[in-house]
């Protein structure tokens, strides 16, 4: 039942990869899954054995005291049924057509490895772009008209700019970011409590496919688990490391919301927060991290602006001469050009965009009031 409820979701959504062939790669995969199955071993003690190991597959194989050794503990070692468990886990994963990316390959998120605590095993399902600059807009679950419009056009404007929105798939708020992503023709993912194949609510299982065709839906929880109470506090570090930024939409004093800005400062991301109405609860906690000193939001260019300035002001060592990026920047020069000048030449606005934020986040180049932009030296 779980299969075909899975098949009925991700139609259409995600490629098929069942001949994939069990590789050094997935015995790492494989490894790494059945260690963090085990009672009392959580991400920070993985990368403890990671780290003393070199790779999960060595650390399956060393000796118990060794083992307890490296981790300071008298945890046990993955059992002959936690192997069998991480293989199936690959196999279903497979069958939807997903992957199950480790902290030691390439392809896992360097923003979220950065974090203290990434997930062990992020399980991600549909295409997109791990590299693209991302941000977070969360809220409650309860919004006003307000603060729906807010989080819908704000997510349209960063999806329009070129960056992933990232939320939570939530009622409310949430959905309302993906939407606005969504109806810009961007890129969103969506961070579940759930395993991927099970959306959550239920009652956002069209939200869930539409989200698969223009991005991706992740979660470190295995396939098939359904969501509990610490599931959700758990996945909003997950949410706020793979961004930029986190902006609050709407949030009471009490909320979701607002522990995933608190893991958004603990991992040096941007906290934005949109204020609302003095009268209303929920924007108790809005107003709440704009005296903690969040970046004020009345427009996403409060938010484009300040991760520009965020950015790190050093360019790379080369600038780019290949793609659409390096197209853009042959046609700057050091005083100020519109936009609208750099549209045309088989170039979209939407391209344009796209490649003028990318080069501003890699320092190349520097934005003006009115549209404008500028090479830096």
């Amino acid at each position: 039942m779980l299969a075909s409820l899975s098949h009925r979701l991700l139609s259409g959504g995600s490629k098929q990869n069942l001949s994939k062939p069990i590789d050094l790669l997935d015995a790492e995969r494989q490894a790494c899954l059945a260690i963090s199955r085990v009672a009392g071993l959580g991400p920070v003690l993985l990368q403890r054995l990671l780290d003393g190991f070199g790779s999960a597959q060595a650390a399956l194989e060393a000796p118990l005291d060794q083992w307890q050794a490296i981790v300071q503990s008298s945890v046990k070692k993955p059992t002959g049924a936690d192997l069998e468990w991480s293989r199936e886990q690959m196999r279903r994963m497979r069958l939807l057509g997903g992957d199950i990316l480790v902290r030691s390959e390439e392809a896992y998120p360097q923003a979220l490895a950065k974090i203290y605590d990434p997930p062990s095993a992020l399980h991600s399902l549909g295409t997109f772009d791990w590299q693209r600059p991302a941000v977070a807009i969360v809220g409650t679950r309860h919004p006003s008209p307000y603060g729906l419009r807010a989080a819908r056009e704000l997510a349209f404007g960063l999806a329009r700019a070129g960056l992933c929105v990232v939320s939570g798939m939530a009622l409310g708020i949430d959905a309302a970011a993906h939407r606005g992503a969504l109806e810009a023709g961007g890129t969103t993912v969506a961070v579940l409590g759930s395993g991927v194949d099970q959306p959550y609510p239920r009652s956002n299982v069209n939200l869930y496919r539409s989200i698969l065709r223009q991005g991706g839906i992740v979660s470190e929880r295995p396939v098939g688990a359904v969501p509990d109470r610490g599931s959700f506090p758990r996945r909003n570090r997950i949410i706020s490391g793979l961004s930029r930024g986190v902006v609050v939409v709407e949030a009471a004093a009490r909320s979701g919301a607002l522990i995933t800005a608190r893991c958004a400062a603990e991992q040096g991301r941007e906290v934005f927060a949109v204020p609302g109405e003095i009268f209303r609860a929920s924007s108790a906690g809005c107003h709440a991290l704009l005296k903690d000193g969040a970046k004020l939001v009345e427009g996403v260019e409060d938010i484009l602006e300040e991760l520009n300035a965020w950015s790190e002001s050093a360019p790379a060592k080369e600038p780019p001469t290949l793609g659409i990026a390096g197209r853009v920047l042959a046609l700057l020069d050091r005083e100020p050009l519109h936009i609208d000048a750099l549209v045309g030449r088989d170039l979209s606005s939407a391209e344009v965009a796209a490649a003028l934020l990318e080069l501003e986040l890699a320092g190349w180049v520097a934005q003006y009031s009115g549209q404008r932009f500028a090479r830096r030296a």
